[in-house]
């Protein structure tokens, strides 16, 4: 039965209609009006289609999510005939919004089955857009941290810290990030004390971490900092000026922030991704 009315007119009538009436502001936000998908859903009266969107509205609620991030109301000029024109009520509707009112609509209307369809195939795809975009931004993190270690590295030595201390230094970041060790950091994140942390950072906390460096490595040549113990304890009050630069602007302090899924494991997922979307021959 489901075969059958995916291949019927109509059903792919809406679902094109759906499409051609998707609008993208220029945040680069999908949206639609509410009175133009009104006809593609079936619905010839406005008073019923609002009972739908309110339908849906409560449904946001109910899964505490504000609707006015989905469903905001507004006023259109909108045709009445004879070439006349009068200004009418009318909404935004995301397409979570959308989404919500393909569900709550007349299950008998073969429009609301195609629009169900639409709506969940759509939001499937923008969901793993979404975690590929994700997963792309921390794979660049993790790359660019790796020479922003290398080079605060360099800059450490040139101002007399020895490979001994190196590592010292290193956990001086740590130490003013933190607030502890980057032994209790690994203890803490859970992740092994074998294991580079970086690799099971988000986002956020990669960032946090690679401005710390780059940031410490301008310091100390802008300040010609020399000498093992004021190259270390510089590299400390940094990162502590970093941790607090990251409570003011409301962020959680890094200790806080969860333990992201080994990088290996996105750059595998990325990787079988590509392979799939090149075909079996890539």
């Amino acid at each position: 039965m489901a075969d059958e009315l995916s291949r019927s007119p109509r059903y792919r009538s809406t679902i094109d209609r759906l499409e051609e009436l998707r609008r993208v502001s220029s945040r680069g936000s999908e949206y639609w009006y509410g009175r133009e998908i009104q006809g593609a859903l079936g619905y010839t009266e406005w008073r019923n289609f609002e009972g739908v969107i309110d339908r849906a509205r409560s449904s946001l609620l109910a899964n505490a999510v504000s609707p006015s991030h989905h469903i905001v109301e507004t006023t259109r000029m909108m045709p009445i005939g004879n070439d006349g024109r009068r200004q009418q009520a009318d909404f935004f509707l995301s397409r979570a919004a959308c989404y919500l009112i393909a569900m709550n609509g007349d299950p008998s209307k073969p429009e609301i089955a195609a629009a169900q369809a639409y709506f969940a195939v759509q939001t499937r795809e923008r969901e793993v857009e979404k975690l590929e975009n994700e997963d792309r931004k921390r794979i660049n993190l993790r790359e660019k941290i790796t020479t922003s270690f290398k080079n605060v590295s360099k800059m450490a030595s040139r101002a007399g810290v020895s490979n001994r201390k190196l590592p010292v230094f290193h956990n001086a970041r740590y130490q003013g990030l933190y607030r502890m060790s980057a032994r209790d950091v690994k203890d803490l994140k859970g992740i092994g004390q074998k294991a580079n942390p970086f690799d099971h950072m988000g986002a956020l906390e990669l960032s946090a971490n690679d401005f710390q460096m780059n940031l410490a490595a301008e310091t100390i040549e802008k300040e010609s900092i020399r000498g093992e113990s004021r190259t270390i304890r510089k590299n400390m009050e940094v990162a502590e000026r970093v941790r607090q630069t990251m409570i003011d602007s409301g962020a959680r302090p890094p200790e806080e922030l969860p333990t992201a899924e080994p990088i290996k494991n996105v750059v595998k997922r990325l990787r079988d991704q590509e392979k799939l979307d090149n075909g079996p021959d890539s």
